[in-house]
Order: structure tokens, then sequence, then C-alpha cells
């Protein structure tokens, strides 16, 4: 499961590589990149050929050694069993088994497992499925395997002759599973009759702090977009022992908010902003596994007496996937007669049409409310990390569960 966990990182971060270079500065970015390697994991399961070698090396998994190598041939199979089925003239069975009782999926199990077992500590909602046309006759042993290791499988729809009303079916059933959080992910005119299959991938987190909050100041505040631009918020106001780090190189502190359960929000913030920008650019530029790592690791990060004042925020964000995906290097999956899907149906004429991912967060105070003057935050933070975390310009943040040091939610709050 720790190659996975490091496989799922770099993918995180080179996901939001992307997004921030090819968005706006000042644009709020939020993701969920456990969930979407999880939820491509699925597909990845009755990918073959070069569509499964594509996926693979998006998400890491050849990287870090968990990729074994697509197609299976029955060559590799030793088992008596596999051997009796490929001499039954049915070893594509034995191939998709082969690759399913593989490390990538069965470590996929082992972390939803322990993602998921929050014991009511934070709530963590989601919903993932493959939604695929009725003719395409998806495998019994794929979604056998797809229920065994990712506890879900394929559903059949009529996306050609009732693609409209399968839309608000699908919606309809993402609301139900994230208990009313995300309503609507599919927008109108989403699917059509051409449409083969579509992934969905919803996500709503709500966590409650250890330490909550002990005030949420009176009145608003400036939040500096950039060095220019301002914009009213509510502040709320901590005093406690935290974590906290200083990164001399970027000028940038780090922060641990721990949430109640084993999951911590760390904050990245850059000491000032740059003329005309939100000074994030550098900070993102320098990501990577082994830098992250190194900047929450003990070695950087020490307890604290910290005086935090951050912003109430929630995020709601929305994406398209197939774009970045494809970009990023996956783009037989979404392409009519390069996809290979036939570790999912025997038709082998399935492609991804596109991938959709909502997430969503509530950042607020979770304390007894109490009343502060009002005004300008102090700036008397100092340069080495010092007793002040004043979060008033834009930052980065990242929600991870700690025992499996998976990145649940990688974000950038750039403008309220």
């Amino acid at each position: 499961m720790e190659e996975l966990y490091v496989a799922n990182t770099i993918f995180a971060l080179n996901f939001f590589k992307y997004l921030a270079n090819t968005s706006a500065n000042a644009q709020n970015l939020f993701f969920c990149p456990w969930s979407i390697s999880s939820t491509m994991a699925t597909v990845y399961l009755g990918a073959r050929g070069n569509t499964a070698d594509q996926i693979a090396h998006v998400l890491q998994f050849n990287q870090v050694g968990v990729h074994e190598g697509t197609p299976v041939t029955p060559q590799s199979l030793t088992s008596c069993d596999f051997m009796q089925q490929i001499q039954r003239d049915t070893y594509p069975d034995a191939i998709l088994q082969a690759q399913a009782a593989g490390k990538i999926h069965s470590s996929f199990r082992s972390l939803s497992n322990a993602i998921n077992t929050s014991t009511g500590e934070y709530l963590l909602e989601s919903a993932n499925k493959l939604f695929g046309e009725k003719s395409a006759r998806f495998k019994e042993e794929y979604m056998q395997l797809s229920k065994k290791y990712y506890s879900t499988e394929p559903q059949a729809v009529d996306f050609l002759e009732c693609a409209e009303d399968t839309r608000k079916k699908i919606n309809s059933w993402v609301k139900t599973q994230t208990k009313g959080k995300i309503p609507n992910l599919l927008p109108e005119g989403s699917v059509d009759a051409n449409t083969k299959m579509v992934l969905v991938n919803a996500v709503y987190f709500k966590g409650r702090w250890k330490t909550p909050f002990q005030k949420k100041l009176k009145g608003l505040y400036p939040f500096h977009v950039n060095s220019t631009q301002h914009k009213s918020v509510e502040m709320m106001f901590l005093n406690e022992k935290l974590n906290i780090g200083y990164i001399a190189d970027l000028k940038v502190q780090i922060l641990e908010l721990p949430y109640v359960g084993n999951v911590s929000m760390f904050l990245l913030l850059p000491d000032e902003i740059a003329e005309s920008s939100t000074g994030l650019e550098l900070l993102e530029s320098e990501l990577t596994y082994d830098k992250l790592n190194k900047w929450l690791s003990e070695d950087t990060m020490a307890e604290d007496d910290v005086v935090v004042y951050i912003p109430e925020f929630k995020l709601e964000e929305r994406y398209e996937l197939k774009t970045i995906l494809t970009s990023m290097g996956m783009g037989d999956a979404f392409s009519q007669g390069q996809a290979n899907f036939s570790g999912m149906s025997g038709e082998n004429d399935l492609f991804l049409s596109e991938v959709f991912h909502q997430a969503s967060v509530e950042v607020n105070k979770e304390g007894t409310e109490a009343s502060a003057g009002t005004g300008a935050i102090m700036t008397g933070r100092t340069g080495h990390g010092g007793p002040q975390f004043v979060a008033d310009h834009p930052f980065l943040f990242l929600i991870m569960h700690k025992i499996t040091k998976s990145i649940l939610f990688l974000g950038r709050f750039a403008s309220p």
C-alpha cells in the first residue's frame, strides 16, 4: 500500500500543476486526487494494451513498481487454474483475473478501507460509478472484480434512446449517494445518443477541528488577492500549540490544522504576494513528491504556540477531466477506435466519453462565536515561521489522511 500512496501523491501533484498552469492566477482550485485515482483504477481494471499502459503511466503505477504490464500474456500465467482456462479457450477471463489479483487493485481496496474507516469523526461522502451504454454487455468477470476491489460495478443505461432521462437518473443517484450535497453533477447536454461510457466521481468532505477556532472575528477583513486588489472576508482566530514550519528558500510558512480523527489540513502560505500576482507561482512550480515529503516532515515542522488567522471559506469545484487526462497522456481511453476495454466487454467498442469530477469542502470555525474588535489584522508575523500565521492572501492547502499518507484533497484558495 505504501507504493500506491507514492503513486497517488505524484499523480495528485502532476494533476494540480496541470490545473495551475492552465488556469488564471486568481482562480480557486480544489479536487480529490485519491478519488480520481481510485475511480480511474476501476477503468484500468478493464483496460488492455496501450490503453492500459497510458492509464498506468498517467496514474504513476509503472514508476513505482505496481504496474505489472498489460496485457498479461498466456505465457505469464503459471497456475493450474489459469492454464486450464487457457486450454478451454477462456483465457481472456484468466487474464482479467490475473490483472485484478495484482498488487494495484488489492492495494486500492486496502487504502479505501483505511480511509473510509472514520468512526464518524469526519464526513466523507463519495459517489463513484461507471455508466455504460447497455448494448456494450459488460463481462460478468469484470463486474464481479470491480465490486470486489472497488465496491462498485458498472451500470448499463440507455444513452442511445433516452440520454436526457439517463442523465437525470445519474444525477439522482449521485445526489442520493452524497446525501444531497451534490445534486447536479452532470450538466444539461453533457450526454447524448453518441455517449458510450461515462465515469462519475463526486466527493464531499466536512471535518471538525481537533481544537475549534476560538472566535469568528466580528466585521469584515481584507483578503489580498494580489498587491493591488482585495476582497472582504470573515476571519477566524485561534491561539494554540500547532505544528508549524518554514521553507526558507521559498519564503513559505506551513501550518498543520488537525481535524478530529486521523486527518489534517496543511496550509502553505507565502510570506507576501508579488506585484500583480498571487505570490504562489514559485511555490506551485516547486511542488514535487520529494519536496512535499520533506516540507511536511519533522525536519521542517515543529510544535509551537501559534496565533492563526484564516478566512472562512467554502469551495465547490467541478471539472470535466477528458481534456486534462488526455493532455497528461491518457488519450486512447477517450478515443473511439483506439480505446481497448476488451477486459470490460467482448464487443470492445467502448471508450470513455467523459469523466465528471466534483469536490466540495467547507472550512469554518466549528466553535463558539465570541466578540472581537474590528479593523485590520495584526501584521506582526515573522519571516522564519514565527508565532503568527495570517492567511490574508492566497495559499495552497491539502487535506491528508495521516495513517495512509494519502492526499484526500488538494486546493488553491486565491480569491473569496
